[in-house]
């Protein structure tokens, strides 16, 4: 089964802003909190985007339909330099680049840097954060590359100190304000315990003193990044949650201040010093858990690189050199080592062994290849050296069409909004409101109480808890799956990942074994199963063929006996001597040669019975002595242990399992009958899985792929929330938005629950805070509740927010 492609309408410049206001980018349309905006004026009008990528778009894609005489003068107002030439790229670079906000960014430092005479090639991949150029060293070098991309509005100096230091800062942050939270929270407790009249003013004022020379710090230092959050979000327009933070955290002290000045009144400290602990404490763990999820992509992005042994006078010497795969060019001849990966497409011309294609098709079973034989690039070699002519390299190899299809589904996967910055435009409005109100109404009935009862509205409202709503629970999450051996790269797909209703699974290497498997013995002429495992065993450990790393697993617990004067046929066998009795062992025919015709008229007789003993999907080997056939072998793919645990998770969720694979129809089936997945679709290329998740999708559902291969990378783009296998593929796990680790499928099913159960959770303190803050407005705007109590309370339900979250760990 195939799955039709699905056409969507592109999405104009500026639609998605209409009836956004100025809160979202004129081009991609998200928000612009936090963000430094763009402004263009553009066709005549004056728009704000929320990055230099999308402001570069949006001119290239007026110009595409200005007129004539209008596309002169944009086209002159917008060039950069003079016009480029061909140019040999003699040398190549990579450049780290921070600044980048979406994937219009990286196509923005593209057309810069090919538009800069000299360079012949620039590629810009945003998720690793990193360009990629070739360029001829006469004319161009390192430094300027670097200028051409800071002109364009972003950084290269990331180097590794810097980031390490930024990284120590931030951790001083922290570590500053758990500090003076628990110094604060020591000189706070004498005026909770006390009685009236027991502490002496003197000794009350030094406290309050005390209390204010060790807040300060925390909040001009620590809560920096608060501060300069709610200022961004204050000048871009849209809020989210540090400015109502920064309101109530300013109201607190700035009266808990007065109060110390005037030696009279109620100190906050302790609560403003223990919230700013708990967020940054929070933030520092999500960083922190990111950081390790991109520490492992950038090792991933840096496996999918692949190398050559080029050839450098074939065929009058097999001399080689070591040269990145993109340096190949059509006609090279490399050479593919057993168990190296094929670094370009191209034609075998000296050879025979057989390949795995099992990354990029989904086929299981190995495939033989021999002279003048095509390969792709990807494949593994698994049995004998092979010459490979180059006939297609670069950007015009199969792999690197799959890294395109990559990067364009990586472009459409949809970008999910935190449940608490949604409710915190409202809650802004409504605080603000409330307390004009609260003013207002005490100034007509009391005007001595005008000033306190705000300041407790405006205490009681700081949205701690439902700041720290959802930020704990993912946090304490991501520790979870951390010490499960599940990394997360993408916060947001925890909430994408509770809510899908599709998990579509790849077959082989995820739900099945990545290797082929021996699933049959069937001795012949009377002898015992684990005789002839042991004789086949002993030919097959000179090879490094799967089947005979199958077999030698099988036999692991038999005695295996020595073979002598072994000779390896390529694509059909090997012949030795076991036991004193000459035997071969491979292919049927080629086994069968060795006992003559006698052996060949035996055989088939017996086939008829036997074939209906052994699986129709799978490949089989036989072997022989002299006499004829002694064992035939079956092997095939088995499931891991814990797939059908998966399958069944998953159900438990309400997530339907859609199986989806590029191996054969057989194959494909009876995996999915030994699951219970009533929906499977076999031969699919890496496009028609994309376009299958792109129509589910196109009705609505929400699809979470799990896949280990190159062919997956692709689907795994496309997919509202991608899970990836460790020890599959580097390019799919470059964009997945979870890693797993051990590669086991035990370890999918709890992250599925795990999603569930910590976005419960995050609605759990969603409930709560806002319940909280329900409750305490109005007390606190009709004077029932004071300033002093305020702070009890939005101390207790930040304490009691974060104490709900930690459940996640369980």
């Amino acid at each position: 089964m195939s799955a039709a492609p699905v056409i969507r309408k592109a999405k104009q410049p500026g639609a998605a802003a209409e009836g956004a206001g100025a809160a979202a980018c004129a081009h991609c349309g998200d928000g612009l909190a936090g963000l430094k905006i763009v402004s263009r004026t553009i066709g005549g009008q004056r728009r704000d985007y929320c990055c230099l990528g999308c402001a570069f778009i949006a001119e290239q894609l007026h110009l595409a339909r200005a007129s004539d005489a209008d596309r002169v003068a944009l086209e002159a107002s917008l060039a950069q330099g003079p016009a480029r030439r061909e140019v040999p790229a003699g040398a190549r670079a990579q450049v780290e680049i921070r600044g980048m906000v979406c994937a219009a960014c990286a196509l923005l430092i593209e057309h810069r840097l090919r538009r800069t005479d000299g360079v012949a090639s620039a590629h810009v991949d945003f998720t690793a954060q990193r360009a990629y150029v070739g360029f001829d060293p006469q004319r161009v070098d390192a430094a300027l590359l670097k200028r051409v991309i800071e002109r364009a509005g972003y950084r290269t100096d990331v180097g590794a100190p810097s980031e390490a230091r930024r990284r120590r800062i931030e951790l001083l942050r922290v570590l500053l304000a758990w500090l003076m939270m628990m110094q604060v929270m020591m000189l706070a407790v004498p005026a909770y315990v006390a009685k009236p009249g027991d502490i002496p003013a003197d000794i009350e004022q030094l406290l309050r003193l005390a209390q204010l020379v060790l807040t300060v710090p925390v909040i001009l230092f620590s809560a920096v990044p608060i501060l300069r959050g709610a200022w961004s979000q204050l000048r871009a327009g849209p809020v989210g949650m540090d400015l109502p933070i920064v309101l109530g955290l300013s109201a607190a002290f700035a009266a808990s201040a007065w109060a110390t000045i005037t030696a009279h009144g109620v100190v906050y400290f302790d609560s403003i010093t223990m919230f700013v602990a708990l967020v940054l404490g929070v933030r520092w763990l999500q960083a922190r858990a990111l950081r390790m999820a991109r520490g492992h992509l950038d090792d991933a992005q840096r496996r999918a690189r692949l190398f050559a042994r080029r050839l450098r006078s074939f065929p009058a010497s097999l001399a080689t050199e070591s040269v990145s795969a993109d340096q190949l060019v059509v006609d090279d001849h490399v050479l593919v080592p057993v168990g190296e990966t094929v670094p370009a497409d191209g034609v075998i011309v000296q050879g025979v062994s057989s390949i795995s294609q099992a990354w990029l098709t989904g086929e299981a079973a190995p495939i033989e290849k021999q002279d003048g034989a095509p390969v792709l690039a990807g494949s593994v070699n698994l049995e004998q050296p092979l010459v490979v002519r180059v006939t297609r390299a670069g950007e015009a190899t199969s792999l690197a069409a799959l890294r395109r299809l990559v990067d364009d589904a990586g472009r459409e996967r949809p970008r999910i909004v935190e449940l608490a910055n949604r409710i915190a435009v409202v809650f802004l409005w409504a605080v603000l409101a409330v307390t004009a109100a609260t003013v207002i109404g005490w100034s007509l009935v009391d005007p001595s109480q005008a000033l306190p009862a705000a300041i407790a509205v405006l205490v009681a409202t700081c949205p701690c808890a439902l700041s720290l709503a959802a930020p704990a629970a993912l946090a304490a999450t991501q520790s979870r799956l951390a010490e499960r051996g599940v990394l997360t790269a993408r916060s947001a797909a925890l909430e994408a990942l509770a809510r899908v209703d599709v998990l579509a699974c790849d077959k082989t290497g995820t739900l099945t074994t990545a290797e082929p498997a021996l699933t049959r013995v069937i001795p012949l002429r009377g002898l015992r199963s684990a005789d002839v495992l042991a004789q086949a065993a002993a030919l097959e450990a000179v090879a490094a063929h799967p089947f005979a790393r199958a077999l030698a697993q099988a036999a692991a617990q038999v005695p295996v006996p020595m073979a002598h004067d072994v000779v390896i046929t390529p694509s059909a066998g090997i012949e030795g001597t076991v036991g004193g009795r000459r035997m071969r062992i491979g292919k049927i025919e080629y086994a069968l040669e060795l006992s003559g015709g006698t052996g060949q008229s035996g055989w088939t007789r017996r086939w008829p019975a036997l074939a209906a003993q052994l699986p129709a999907d799978g490949s089989v080997i036989a072997l022989a002595d002299g006499q004829g056939a002694l064992a035939v072998f079956a092997f095939g793919e088995m499931l891991r242990p814990d797939a059908a645990a998966l399958v069944d998770a998953a159900r438990a969720l309400g997530a339907e399992v859609v199986l989806v694979s590029g191996d054969r129809a057989g194959s494909v089936e009876r995996v999915a009958r030994a699951l219970g997945i009533e929906r499977a679709y076999a031969k699919q290329t890496p496009a028609s899985k994309r376009e299958l998740v792109a129509q589910l999708q196109g009705t609505g559902r929400r699809v979470a792929m799990l896949g280990d291969g190159f062919n997956d990378a692709p689907v795994l783009a496309q997919a509202d929330v991608s899970i990836a296998l460790a020890e599959g593929a580097a390019l799919a796990q470059a964009r997945a938005d979870f890693i797993v680790l051990g590669s086991r499928a035990a370890d999918v099913a709890v992250l599925l629950r795990s999603a569930r159960r910590g976005m419960g959770i995050v609605r759990e303190n969603l409930a709560w805070a806002l319940l909280y803050n329900l409750a305490a407005i109005p007390l606190a705007a009709f004077g029932y509740l004071s300033p002093a109590l305020a702070a009890v309370g939005m101390a207790a339900s930040s304490a009691l927010v974060v104490a709900n979250a930690l459940r996640a760990r369980r």
